[in-house]
């Protein structure tokens, strides 16, 4: 049974045999059971043709000597007479002769008549076992005008019909066995040839590995049915495909991330430990290393937050803000990093945006961070809120370096830099626009930049009516 409930080609032939079963069982029920009402209905017409010629026997001349004579003569004129009974009665209810020689016991039924039908027959059931079929009718004893009317039971036991529709039956019962098995053969020998493709699928399937994600299933061959998956799987194989990829490039840029700090740490140290050093030299190695684990620090803690987005772990308490306000907030932390560099902050604009506060904040604040380092000295930052029907949208604009076209598509990207010889010179983890993304997919937004001669703008877009569905 386990085999059968796992097997589709074994469900599909049990399924196929069972409809087979059945249906050569219906129609072999309806062939006998007609085989039968054919069968019943010439007996019945031999029945009442064997009556009718007892009724013309007994209207000849000299029929009355006959019957006390010779009454198996009457007998004689239907086939098998050895199954056959014939009683004649008088009008007073005498009986003139019962041919009847095995004693046997059947209804009388009423005469209607000289010319009886089929709705006047009677059943019976032999001392045998065999069916039987008796009909009661009238006729005239002899050719005078004085004679009597007597009345004729003819009755028949029909062993034969019974031995017959036993072989019928069982015949019938042999052909839908021999359907049953050989739908079986049939369904396993389609199935097989059926499922070919599948296993074709299966096969190729089979020989993906993480080396091999390019290969793709052929689906030129494979029947119509199996399009649909072949194309699934061909997505699904693309799809995996890039994610090992950006999978892979990311634990290549983490190791790269994490092998500078650890690789200053370690160099400081065995440095400063070479010889014996002064309590401000131990004090500054202190100070640097915690510049460094602090900046480890911040990277664990962004990488953690941007696994956990991707999880759907982070749900937004997403409420409605004034974008103005939000701005300003984060301006005003902002505030002396700018002066530090001569730059101005500005923000202009209204609207209101749904969102989760801390994370429109960490996102506002990863772009303002962002321009305040990059921003050409004594110019100023404009922050912008803008609503529209389809949303509300934030920026963060600021001139400086521009940056070229084929960054821009990758900006947004973990740990890429468009100015790779910064290094690791700042605070900067490579992470902060990947952060800013993935807080705007959070909302059901989107992030963007677009860059000029010098101009440099950061856009978040909230959509009306809240996050949707990633």
């Amino acid at each position: 049974m386990a085999g059968l409930r796992g097997s589709l080609a074994a469900r599909v032939t049990a399924m196929f045999v069972l409809i087979v079963a059945l249906a050569a069982a219906g129609l072999g029920t309806w062939l006998y059971l007609s085989f039968v009402a054919e069968i019943e209905r010439r007996d019945d017409l031999a029945l009442l043709g064997k009556l009718r010629q007892i009724q013309l026997l007994l209207g000849r001349p000299g029929a009355a000597g006959l019957l006390r004579t010779q009454p198996d003569l009457f007998r004689d004129t239907m086939s098998g007479q050895e199954n056959s009974l014939v009683r004649f009665v008088a009008p007073d209810g005498t009986v003139l002769a019962d041919i009847n020689p095995g004693d046997e016991r059947y209804p009388i039924p009423p005469a209607t008549g000289a010319t009886p039908g089929r709705g006047a027959i009677a059943s019976w059931t032999s001392r045998a076992g065999a069916p039987g079929r008796v009909v009661a009718g009238t006729a005239r004893l002899g050719s005078g005008t004085a004679t009597p009317t007597v009345t004729v039971i003819v009755a028949r036991a029909y062993a034969d019909r019974s031995a017959m529709l036993t072989r019928f039956r069982h015949r019938i019962a042999g052909a839908a066995a021999i359907s049953a098995l050989a739908a079986a053969l049939c369904a396993a020998w389609m199935l097989h040839r059926g499922l070919r493709p599948l296993r074709v699928v299966a096969r190729h399937a089979a020989l993906v590995r993480p080396g091999t994600l390019g290969h793709r299933l052929e689906a030129g061959d494979a029947p119509s049915e199996l399009q649909p998956l072949v194309g699934a799987l061909n997505a699904m194989l693309a799809r995996l495909q890039e994610g090992y990829a950006r999978l892979s490039a990311f634990s290549a840029d983490l190791a790269h991330e994490f092998r500078t700090p650890v690789a200053n740490l370690l160099g400081q140290s065995q440095v400063m430990l070479a010889r014996p050093r002064s309590t401000a030299e131990y004090e500054g190695l202190l100070a640097s290393n915690i510049e460094e684990l602090e900046r480890l620090a911040r990277m664990i803690e962004s990488m953690l937050f941007l696994a956990r987005a991707g999880q759907d772990e982070v749900a937004p308490a997403s409420q409605p803000l004034r974008a103005l306000d939000e701005l300003a907030k984060v301006a005003d932390f902002y505030e002396g990093m700018a002066e530090d560099r001569g730059l101005h902050l500005a923000c202009a604009g209204d609207g209101v945006v749904l969102a989760d506060p801390a994370l429109l904040r960490r996102a506002l604040a990863n772009l303002l961070s962002n321009a305040v380092r990059h921003a050409s000295p004594g110019s100023t930052i404009v922050l912008r809120a803008e609503a529209g029907a389809g949303g509300t949208t934030l920026s963060v604009e600021n001139t400086g370096t521009p940056i070229a076209p084929e960054h821009l598509p990758h900006l947004f990207e973990r740990f890429y830099r468009a100015d790779a010889a910064r290094g690791h010179g700042d605070a900067s983890t490579g992470l902060g626009l990947s952060i800013v993304r993935a807080i705007m997919a959070l909302h059901g937004g989107t992030a963007t930049v677009h860059a000029g001669e010098d101009r440099v703008r950061f856009t978040l877009h909230f959509p009306a009516g809240g996050h949707g569905q990633r």
